[in-house]
């Protein structure tokens, strides 16, 4: 009876043989660990790499609005301005 119990809970021959062979006598893996990214994640990490280069501020644009502004060349579209405000819920449109 003994030796049905140990059989349910040890470890077979087949797979003690299985094991010495996977991780050599000293119980270290010959087999190298391996790590395959999709081209998908190479992409998205060049492309998030790139973008640690990009200012935040394009300040040859402002510099151009502002100069734009300051000489009175600079007339932006008021319709688009009031749908965005109103889009973004600061403005109110009652009628």
């Amino acid at each position: 009876m003994i030796e049905k119990i140990m059989g349910q809970y040890s470890i077979d021959a087949p797979a003690k043989a299985k094991a010495k062979k996977l991780y050599g006598m000293g119980g270290v893996s010959n087999h190298t660990d391996e790590v395959n990214f999709s081209s998908f994640a190479v992409e998205l990490a060049r492309v998030s790499g790139e973008l640690k280069n990009v200012p935040e501020v394009r300040q040859d644009l402002v510099d151009d609005f502002k100069k734009k502004l300051e000489g009175g060349e600079y007339h932006p579209p008021l319709e688009k301005i009031a749908h965005n405000l109103f889009l973004a819920g600061i403005l109110n449109y009652e009628e």
